[in-house]
């Protein structure tokens, strides 16, 4: 095609707008070869729509409207006809592999013909859609998340925030300011430079602050922005909310410390048989568990009620505190808090079955931090399982005085008094201390049954314990051996005290004379004594017989006396008193 330049005009003319919109004929004329074998493609089409030619990559779209898979090209051809100019329109169709969107351009030419020139921007338009659709998607995750979106500049200031804000405030509070301005810790410089980070980060935990002053720990990512031209320009990455995470991971952490804490104490309670080394055990075991100065557990005395220090009372000091918490706790409640001298004190009270059987005081330096929650919960678990190993040391104890004990009256059974008295036997012998075994026999007992009954024998079983009991010292050892015959250990007696004391008994024995069966044989004792010399080698065994024949000597002169021993080895008789 030859240009041709309109009358009058010049060639230097053509570039300015004018000339450039001027036009003949011969401009326009279109050589009929170069459109069929152009690379885009073209159709003419007359004015009813029908295909009149196509070039080679337009002959499939031509078929396609002449068999009437395109029927909305006939609108566009009557648009066309009717349109100064001609119509540019997006068309979507349907083909075999699914849809395809064609840029149609269509111009009126001469003869009331349409010349179509038809893109293919399926891929542009899907690319598009893809486009707007990812934005979008990432909008509405962004949006329905717990996370928000935030983009910082070279400075280091926020210059966006997602929509909505974030914890507590406005987008609008936080774009212009610094992150360090947020940050729990101002003058953590790691955790704010992960806003002006440089490399990519991921999973970076940051601690802020709410709006409402709150703690916030968020989950920060990170990757840098630049310029086309490969400068950094800025941050941008996310940040989600993970506080309610890291308490459900701290209380599962504290958990299982208290689970781990807890199985050591009570895996070293259960080490222990002896019940009262188990509360040693427990009181040692929470020390160390608990890193705490001491710990002191009080027990319920089964006889008299109180409570008293079982373990851990290494010091008068401490003993003192210990009982100043106690006596604190028995007045306030079920727990005591509080710092009392030299110590941060939390005490609780220990139960079995509803009951107060003791006390744990956690005796802490004065400088230790407030107990945590899962601190006071170990102590709480601690006390309830020294409530019932309390319990336990109670029962122990009972059934311990039960076998150890007759149980009419209450004194030393034989076994019982025989196990002290071999221990008290072999100390003297490394002493050389003297010592004397009295025995006492109730003489005529059993006319009291046979004429008053067994109940009368029973009262005055009773009463000859009270009289041995009011004459005895604290180191004097009494047992009832079955029946009316008593035995009694007097701790460092020679013959001369061990005669007063025999004198004593025989006088105040005389109470017993009210149970007798009759006038004629009252009801009185016998005692028969042998005397542990200093520096003596006899054995126990020996000791036992001398007493046991002086008993038997006594009674066979007649009763209601009282004899001693002859030394060992002798063959002299027992020297018998009234």
């Amino acid at each position: 095609m030859t240009p041709h330049h309109p009358v009058g005009s010049r060639e230097d003319d053509l570039g300015t707008p004018d000339d450039l919109t001027s036009y003949d004929a011969d401009v326009f004329t279109l050589d009929p070869k170069v459109m069929a074998q152009a690379e885009a493609p073209v159709i003419v089409m007359d004015s009813h729509g029908v295909p009149l030619f196509a070039n080679k990559n337009a002959v499939g779209f031509a078929k396609g409207i002449r068999d009437g898979l395109f029927p909305e090209i006939y609108q566009l051809i009557r648009r066309t006809l009717t349109t100064p100019g001609g119509v540019v329109e997006m068309m979507t169709f349907e083909v075999q592999r699914g849809t395809a969107t064609l840029e149609l351009t269509a111009l009126p030419t001469t003869n009331n013909q349409v010349m179509i020139l038809p893109r293919d921007v399926s891929m542009d338009r899907n690319l598009r859609e893809a486009l707007i659709d990812s934005r979008q998607r990432y909008r509405d995750i962004v949006e329905v998340s717990s996370a928000f979106a935030w983009e910082t500049d070279e400075s280091g200031k926020f210059i966006f925030v997602s929509p909505r804000g974030a914890l507590g405030y406005r987008a609008d509070d936080i774009v212009g300011r610094f992150p360090k301005n947020f940050l729990l810790d101002t003058a953590d410089q790691d955790s704010e430079h992960v806003f002006r980070s440089q490399k990519a980060v991921r999973d970076v935990p940051v601690w802020f602050r709410r709006s409402n002053g709150k703690d916030a720990c968020l989950s920060v990512s990170s990757t840098p922005v630049y310029s086309r031209d490969g400068r950094w320009t800025g941050t941008r990455g996310l940040a989600h909310d993970i506080t309610e995470q890291r308490r459900r991971e701290s209380e599962v952490a504290t958990a299982r410390n208290r689970d781990r804490l807890m199985t050591y104490i009570v895996r070293t309670m259960r080490d222990e048989i002896d019940p009262l080394l188990v509360l040693k055990g427990a009181s040692e075991a929470s020390t160390r568990a608990l890193a705490c100065s001491n710990c002191i557990i009080f027990k319920r005395n089964d006889e008299t009620d109180e409570l008293e220090v079982a373990a851990g009372g290494d010091s008068k000091d401490v003993n003192d505190i210990a009982q100043q918490a106690l006596n604190q706790l028995l007045g306030d409640g079920e727990t005591f808090d509080a710092h009392v001298g030299d110590f941060r004190i939390y005490a609780l009270r220990c139960h079995y079955h509803q009951r107060n059987n003791g006390a744990v005081i956690f005796m802490f330096s004065a400088d230790h931090p407030e107990p945590t929650d899962g601190e006071r919960a170990i102590m709480t678990e601690v006390s309830d399982q020294v409530g019932i190993a309390i319990e336990q040391a109670i029962q122990h104890e009972r059934i311990l005085t039960l076998s150890r004990t007759d149980g009419m009256t209450g004194l030393l059974n034989r076994r019982a008094f025989f196990e002290e008295l071999k221990r008290r036997h072999s100390r003297l012998q490394r002493e050389s201390a003297p010592a004397a075994l009295m025995y006492v026999d109730m003489d005529n007992f059993k006319l009291v049954n046979d004429i008053h009954g067994h109940q009368a024998g029973d009262e005055a079983i009773l009463a000859l314990t009270r009289v041995l009991q009011e004459n005895v010292r604290p180191a004097d050892l009494i047992a009832r051996l079955g029946g009316d015959e008593f035995v009694l250990w007097l701790e460092g007696a020679d013959i001369a005290a061990a005669s007063e004391r025999a004198r004593l008994l025989m006088n105040e024995s005389a109470v017993l004379r009210q149970y007798s069966g009759d006038k004629e044989h009252p009801l009185g004792i016998s005692v028969g004594i042998a005397v542990h010399e200093p520096d003596s080698k006899e054995s126990l065994q020996q000791l036992v017989q001398r007493a046991d024949q002086t008993m038997y000597q006594v009674k066979k002169r007649g009763k209601g006396r009282f004899g001693i021993a002859a030394a060992p080895g002798s063959d002299d008789p027992a020297k018998i008193e009234d």
